[in-house]
This record gives structure tokens, sequence and C-alpha cells, in this order.
């Protein structure tokens, strides 16, 4: 192993791991670290050794393959007593670190996610940062207005790969550059499939395999609220000018508008932050204010005719039936396991519903964990791998979720251990635990009340008196809507 900090040669005279997930950044901890000059005169205690923070890090191994590029980022245990070495302990962390300490902030707007991805990553360029590999089912699909105002890069990839129920990592390219890929799972680059032979096992310096089998941060149903998204449909209403007003009230908060008419006749809109940019217009709104506005006041009895988007709170419910089917099934019990979250960053009620169905499609199945001893540099995390393995129950495709890469100073050997999961799921303690007793606000006093939500899933059993029971198809946010061909009953 060769390490070098700010182009110093340094050793060290201990074990160290260096560790590599899809989502956390890089790490690694090296202890008793000085400049590899001070054993020519075998002086260690005169001087002193800690490096800047910030401090460029390179580690290869023997054949000069760069294993790990990051920065110094905390420097500790200098002894200071005049007997002892002035070693030093590091900790070390890639650069993927710079996306959640970057503040974005600009609006995302009528761009395909291709282009949203390419957006973020040219304003972060200037940190190593380049376009990677995006394939996705849906480059294509536009985001209609989506603000990173105090969000990190982290934030924003995160929320792209929600939406478009992809995964994304980052990927040392060399020591200067670092690429973003987003992948859809079906999508990922094939890895050294695994064949559970002896041979296949001597020739990759298999050590150990294992495996485990849970429900780690299970559930078959999503509940998924936010407080402002864009409705799914237009509203329409009707204002009569009364001469002298230049703010005309709506009754919802303005998402976006689709017209407005005078009399019957089209007239011209825009936003206010256009307006400050010279651009002119009839009328001008603001997202999320319940009025518009123009420069001078209609005449007493004209009729205005807005449509428009408006913002309402959002509510979405993903479930799968086939799961609640299989645990009621086998407990006897009723088998819905439902999970529940507040997504603010959801600008439209389908969005919302993709984050939901994300999670139900990388939460709502039973996730194995594979675990991979070896002394092989086989697979790069984020890679997708086949287990042709002697039990069907784990004879699937994996992802390649966490990569540790120990290093054992004794033996100067470089070992690798592997984590694969069945389900796709990238995340690692992010989410994990029931965050359903924080939203609570508390015991509700005298007069108070709370609101109740009413579930309807996808289809319902609909009794009308007097005629048979139907089974009718739920469209849109727990929102009915049948034709009532039976008679009333009173």
């Amino acid at each position: 192993m060769k390490i070098y900090i700010d182009n110093t040669e340094v050793v060290s005279d201990k074990n160290f791991t260096i560790e590599e997930e899809m989502l956390n950044t890089s790490s690694v901890i090296l202890n008793n670290v000085y400049p590899k000059t001070w054993e020519t005169a075998k002086d260690y205690t005169s001087l002193f050794y800690y490096p800047k923070d910030y401090a460029k890090c390179l580690i290869y191994d023997d054949d000069d393959n760069l294993l790990f590029c990051g920065v110094v980022k905390n420097t500790g245990n200098i002894s200071l007593n005049p007997r002892e070495p002035h070693y030093c302990s590091l900790q070390i962390l890639d650069f993927k670190m710079f996306l959640s300490e970057i503040v974005l902030d600009f609006v995302i707007a009528d761009k395909t996610i291709t282009e949203a991805i390419n957006q973020v990553i040219d304003y972060i360029s200037s940190y190593g940062f380049i376009l990677g590999n995006i394939n996705i089912l849906n480059p294509s699909e536009l985001i209609g207005a989506y603000s990173t105002k105090d969000k990190s890069p982290y934030d924003v990839f995160q929320y792209f790969a929600d939406i478009t129920q992809s995964r994304w990592t980052t990927r040392m390219v060399d020591q200067d550059t670092v690429a973003i890929d987003f992948y859809d799972p079906t999508l990922m680059p094939q890895g050294t499939q695994i064949d559970y032979t002896s041979t296949w096992f001597e020739n990759n310096k298999i050590n150990d395999m294992s495996f485990n089998y849970g429900t780690y941060d299970y559930r078959n149903k999503q509940i998924m609220t936010s407080d402002e998204v864009f409705a799914n449909i237009t509203s329409q209403e009707t204002i009569v000018a009364n001469g002298y007003q230049t703010q005309y009230q709506t009754e919802q908060k303005i998402g976006s508008i689709s017209s407005i008419k005078v009399d019957g006749v089209s007239k011209s809109f825009t936003t206010t932050e256009e307006k400050e940019l010279g651009q002119t217009a009839d009328f001008y709104y603001t997202t999320n204010n319940n009025f518009f506005e123009s420069d001078n006041p209609l005449n007493v009895g004209q009729v205005i005719v807005i449509e428009y988007i408006s913002i309402v709170q959002g509510r979405q419910i993903i479930i799968n039936q086939n799961e609640i089917s299989r645990i009621a099934t086998s407990t006897g019990r009723n088998g819905t396991l439902a999970r529940y979250e507040n997504r603010n960053d959801a600008t439209t009620s389908n969005e919302l519903q993709l984050i939901g169905e994300s999670y139900i499609k990388y939460k709502g199945v039973p996730e194995i964990n594979l675990k991979v001893d070896t002394m092989s540099n086989i697979w790069n995390v984020g890679e997708r791998v086949y287990f042709n393995a002697p039990i069907n129950d784990i004879k699937t495709e994996y992802m390649v979720k966490k990569k540790t890469i120990n290093y054992i100073a004794s033996i100067d050997e470089i070992f690798y251990s592997y984590e694969l999961n069945s389900s796709f799921n990238s995340e690692e303690l992010i989410n994990y635990f029931d965050n359903q007793r924080a939203k609570a606000r508390g015991n509700i006093g005298e007069g108070e009340f709370v609101a109740r939500n009413i579930d309807i899933e996808n289809t319902a059993n609909v009794i009308f008196y007097d005629t048979t029971i139907e089974e009718i198809t739920i469209d849109g946010d727990n929102v009915l809507n049948a034709v009532l061909n039976a008679p009333l009953v009173q």
C-alpha cells in the first residue's frame, strides 16, 4: 500500500479499513501516521506531523491502482509528550462529502430528468463532479417546478431518484473527478455472477459467504402526504370587477394559470418574477398566493374567468395487495403494515405517488442481505450481480450496496468484504426508524379536534339499496366519482 497526503508519502503502522457505500460518504481511519522520510533518521520525537484539514489523500495498492481518494477531515491523538513519537490519527472522507456541504439556490422548471440532473451537476462541476451514466426508464419525463433553495445536491439527487424510482451513486474516475451515475435497477452494470461451485470459490479467493433474511424496514402500505402540491385538475373561477381593484382573490392558492379571459377575450399573464425582469402582461401572479393582479383596474361589471392549477394538500396511498394477502394468510390477521411520511419536496400529486411507489418497490418485499469475504477485488458498488444459489429462495439478482477494503499491516495483505442486497435498497439507516410518533404535537386540549382521513384503496365494494353490489375503481386522491343509477333512500 502507498499513501500520499498533499503529495507527501506517509506510512501508517496499523491496519485500516476503507468503507464505500451507495449513499453514505466513503471513509477511512489511519492511525499512527507520519511521513515516510522520518524512517531515514528514525527521529520520531523531535518532529511533529499533522496535515491541514482538507488536504488531499491518495491510497494506492501494490499495482499502483488508485483505491481511495479523499480529504483529511479530522486530525487527532497527537502526543505532546517529548519522550513519545509525535504521530497522528486521521479521518479521511471521499469527495462525496461535498454533496452534503454545498447549498443550492435555483429553480428547476420545465426540464426533463436528464436536463435537471445536468443542471445540478453544472452548478457543482467546480468541485470535481461530472455527469456519469444516466440509464433510467423515463429520462424525458418533465419536472414542472422544483426549488432547490437551501437544499444540498445530495438531497436533490435523492429526490430525482425517488420520482424516477431509480438508484444513484458516485464513481471515482480519477483523483480529480467523481462521476454521478443514475440507474434503473434493471439497467445497472452487470457484475461477475456468483456460482456456487468449488471452482468459483477458489478462483475468486472466497474466504466466507453468508446471508440473512428479514424485514428491516418493511411496509406493504405507504401513506404519503405533502402540505402543498399542484392539484391534478384545473379550477375555474368567475370574478366581477368593481372598477377600482387591481388585486383579485381566488378561492385556492395558485400553482400555475392556464388561461384568463375578460368578457370572453383571452388576456396575457406571467409571473411576478418575470415582471421584475421586464416582461409585461395583462395580469401577474405569484405561485402559492391566492390572488392575481393587474397594473390598472378593469371597468365596473367586467367579468374575469380564470382557469388555474391550484395548490392543495396532497395525500397518496400505495399498497401491495399481494404482500398484504400473503401476510394475512400466514398470520390469520390483518396483513396490512403501513408507514407514513410527509414529503414537502414533492411538487405534484403524481410525484408524491411515484415516491410512495418507490418505497413500496424497494421496501415492500423482504430483504436478503448477502455478505461475501474475499481476497479478490470482484465488484464495484452499484453493480447488479446474479447469484446462482443452491437455495431457490436466494437464487436471484442482488445490488452491490457496500464494499469494504481491509488492509492488514502485519501480513501486508488486502481483504475485501461486500454486502449485496436483493431488494436493491441503497439506504443505510435512512428513514429506518418509524417516525410516526414524531408527527403528532401531543395531547389535544378542550374544544380542539383531530382531522381524520379515510383511506380508500384501489377498489371498494359500494352497496346501493334496492340494487346489487358493484365493485368500482377509485381514481384520484381519495375522491370517489360514480354515477348512481339506483333508487335513492331518504
